[in-house]
């Protein structure tokens, strides 16, 4: 049989001598609750050999965790002649959690040797939050089954190894377990978030297989800064009154380099998603539309070149959306919904305008240019800075749109025998104002007949919405996969749901 003494000289010289200076440079000891039974025993002075990293760490600088280490236990057919090396390695164990720099608390340790019921032993590492080391030991003829448990307050399971190895190895094997699981537990104490501030779920999780790709909306972005930056070149050619070949490629190949550049360029500096490249877009095309129709509307008719200062209006105003738009992302990330409210909020407001024009004019038979730029422009700016302020989904935003497009142009139809012939301009009006009347009230019927699908998207009534419609999105849409060979499938996908 194995001396104890011996068993307990060797494991301090090798196993603590050895490896725990080193683990006490990268592990710091945790805190002790009030009421700690006893100190941390200093560790060795800098000087000794131990690095001055581990010195300024060690465990006399940081109060230590109280730590209560069980007695070993045996099986019923080991108690008589394993008693002495459980007793020895229930020694062992004290001065090495010690020179973990944990705090051992003596008076609760309990006095029989049976293994303690795991649940029972998570129970009392909650309710007193100690730190509890179980030790086992299982005799194999020659060798000797090592079984070590640890139960955290702080933790939900316990922290277990277990190792057959030869006697003469019982101590250092022992020793380095013990440093291996209590280097585990300070990491993952050290990862986890602290108690009460975990982040729900429901918001963490939702929907999500894997973590998104960082700028998953970089295609979308350069797509569409590639084409406006192209259309500033054709601007600018346009605007300076040239008609010249030789200076139009060039300025189009240049807006486009500049603005699939610049797109790349934002993309890698920030975390651009498909919320916000839409939205950016948002704020690129309307602008720039309604600046095109309402210089044509209300100035092209005693400007001396209409042509060229059209251009410029429609790059005034594409400058100016760009800036609103970064303006708004700079309050925080974009949701799907918020972005295509955005868009939304243009084409509606372009239809609204129009209808408010036809209107004051009483005169359906002329095109209303500026009032479907102002509608657009204001439609726009409007639904953007929603956006930045309303939770909603692409969902709710989609089925709103079509409810207020059918109840528009269901109430136009009917309405329709007032413009036959020859109306007059009172008869047009009132044609106008059904079709506008239609507009917003199908909007509102809409909305009032979905509010419970909308309710259960944002966590409250959990009822079904009778569709999910998400972004489109370009680029990286798909994988093919042949044998062990993988190629990415690029195109344009937009997805969704009816159950």
């Amino acid at each position: 049989m194995i001396d104890p003494w011996h068993l307990r000289g060797r494991a301090r010289a090798v196993a603590l001598a050895a490896a725990l200076p080193a683990f006490a440079a990268v592990v710091p000891a945790s805190a002790q609750p009030a009421g700690a039974a006893s100190p941390a025993r200093p560790g060795p002075p800098a000087g000794a050999g131990q690095p001055a990293a581990a010195a300024d760490s060690a465990p006399a600088t940081s109060p230590a965790r109280s730590t209560v280490v069980l007695p070993t236990a045996l099986a019923p057919e080991d108690a008589e002649r394993g008693a002495p090396l459980a007793s020895a390695l229930d020694a062992l164990l004290a001065d090495t959690a010690q020179d973990l720099g944990l705090s051992v608390e003596l008076a609760h340790r309990a006095a029989s040797r049976p293994r303690p019921d795991e649940a029972e032993l998570m129970e009392r590492a909650r309710s007193s939050d100690r730190l509890f080391i179980a030790p086992s030991l299982g005799l194999r003829g020659d060798d000797v089954e090592l079984r070590l448990a640890l139960a955290s307050g702080g933790a939900r399971s316990l922290r277990v190894r277990v190792e057959r190895v030869e006697r003469d190895e019982l101590a250092v094997r022992a020793a380095v377990m013990l440093r291996d699981l209590v280097a585990e537990l300070d990491v993952g104490a050290r990862a986890a978030p602290p108690r009460g501030e975990e982040e729900p779920c429901s918001e963490r999780c939702r929907g999500r297989l894997a973590t998104p790709a960082r700028s998953l909306g970089k295609a979308t972005l350069a797509a569409n800064a590639t084409l406006y930056g192209g259309l500033v070149g054709f601007s600018i050619q346009r605007s300076s009154g040239s008609d010249d070949p030789r200076l139009l490629y060039p300025l189009l190949a240049v807006g486009a380099g500049i603005g699939l550049g610049g797109a790349i360029i934002i993309a890698e500096e920030w975390d651009v998603g498909v919320a916000d490249a839409w939205y950016l877009g948002s704020g690129t095309w309307w602008p720039t539309i309604a600046g095109h129709l309402i210089y044509e509307g209300r100035f092209a008719q005693h400007a001396a070149d209409p042509d060229q200062e059209r251009w410029a209006s429609g790059l005034i105003g594409g400058t100016a959306g760009i800036t609103l738009a970064a303006l708004g992302l700079s309050l925080g990330r974009m949701s799907e919904g918020g972005a295509l409210l955005a868009q939304s909020g243009g084409g509606l407001g372009l239809t609204l305008g129009a209808l408010v024009e036809w209107a004051a004019r009483g005169d359906v038979e002329r095109t209303p240019i500026a009032g479907m730029g102002y509608g657009a422009a204001f439609g726009w700016l409007a639904a953007a800075a929603a956006a930045t302020q309303l939770d909603m989904t692409a969902s709710q935003v989609l089925t709103i749109d079509v409810g207020a497009l059918l109840g528009g142009l269901g109430a136009a139809a009917l309405a329709s025998p007032l413009v036959f012939e020859s109306p007059t301009q009172a008869q047009q009006r009132a044609w106008v104002g059904a079709a506008a009347g239609g507009f917003l009230l199908g909007a509102g019927v809409t909305w009032y007949v979905t509010r419970p699908a909308f309710a259960g998207a944002r966590g409250g009534s959990a009822r079904p919405s009778w569709n999910r419609f998400g972004l489109p999105m370009i680029g990286v849409i798909g994988e093919s996969v042949v044998g062990s060979r993988r190629a990415p499938a690029l195109g344009l996908g937009w997805q969704g749901a009816i159950p």
